[in-house]
């Protein structure tokens, strides 16, 4: 838990992330520890909720790694855990994870994004539609899909196909099928498309491709869905501020 050669990366008071490298038999590779500290109650009624039984932090996001994992959702690829508890009660804890084989969108999109003409964002675009569609039809929630938590590999192969990773589970349910929360988690996503980037025809193409493909439920409703979408992205935007391209480009 007090490892610290590394890259510390997104701290907050209750959570925070290493970024280590380490060479095994001559070949470099990367690794990241996650650590909680003090879980809420609501973190403590969230693992119940989703697993059965009071569980860390740690352990929680660990099972929600491998059952995306098992389901073909790439994510990161979790190695080990620890918890340290007092009376059965967890007061921290962490968990290990590969690097994700591939880069972060954002990054991919700064080199790539200007010199993409009209087809190659749109393809882009579908893509990342039928990501959600994929993860959304395993009945996942993932409150916390932000541009900024996706990974990409080259597109490859004569269809030039993408491939998506996402991190930050911490939050993420299982067993959620709604509309509701197939809808707020794009939200979320529109919320961090830059304008910059993502004008109003890319942004219907993405919704319409997803609705597309999604449950015929969603379908029935699908101006309710729409709306519950533009909703949670409004809301964000009044609490946070739209990200733009300056913003993005420090987080990276």
């Amino acid at each position: 838990y007090n490892f610290s050669e590394g890259e510390l990366i997104n701290v907050n008071t209750k959570r925070s992330v290493l970024h280590m490298k380490f060479d095994i038999e001559g070949v470099i590779q990367e690794f990241f520890v996650k650590r909680f500290e003090r879980p809420h109650l609501k973190d403590v009624i969230h693992t119940i909720l989703n697993h059965g039984y009071i569980c860390s932090q740690a352990v929680s996001e660990y099972k929600f790694a491998f059952h995306l994992l098992e389901r073909g959702i790439e994510t990161y690829h979790p190695v080990c855990w620890g918890t340290q508890t007092c009376c059965g009660i967890e007061r921290r804890s962490f968990f290990i994870t590969r690097k994700i084989q591939g880069r972060s969108l954002i990054d991919f999109l700064f080199e790539h994004w200007s010199i993409f003409g009209q087809s190659e964002k749109e393809t882009l675009v579908r893509a990342i539609a039928q990501f959600f569609e994929k993860i959304h039809r395993a009945q996942l929630n993932l409150p916390d899909s932000y541009l900024w938590h996706l990974f990409v590999t080259e597109p490859v192969g004569p269809q030039q196909e993408y491939r998506f990773a996402i991190i930050d589970l911490h939050r993420m349910q299982i067993r959620a099928a709604s509309p509701q929360h197939a809808a707020r988690n794009l939200g979320a996503l529109f919320f961090s498309l830059p304008e910059e980037w993502f004008d109003d025809r890319l942004r219907e193409l993405l919704i319409n491709t997803y609705l597309e493909q999604a449950h015929r439920d969603l379908l029935a409703s699908r101006d309710s869905f729409i709306d519950e979408v533009k909703k949670r992205e409004k809301m964000l935007t009044a609490r946070r501020h739209k990200p733009t391209l300056a913003h993005l480009k420090k987080m990276i």
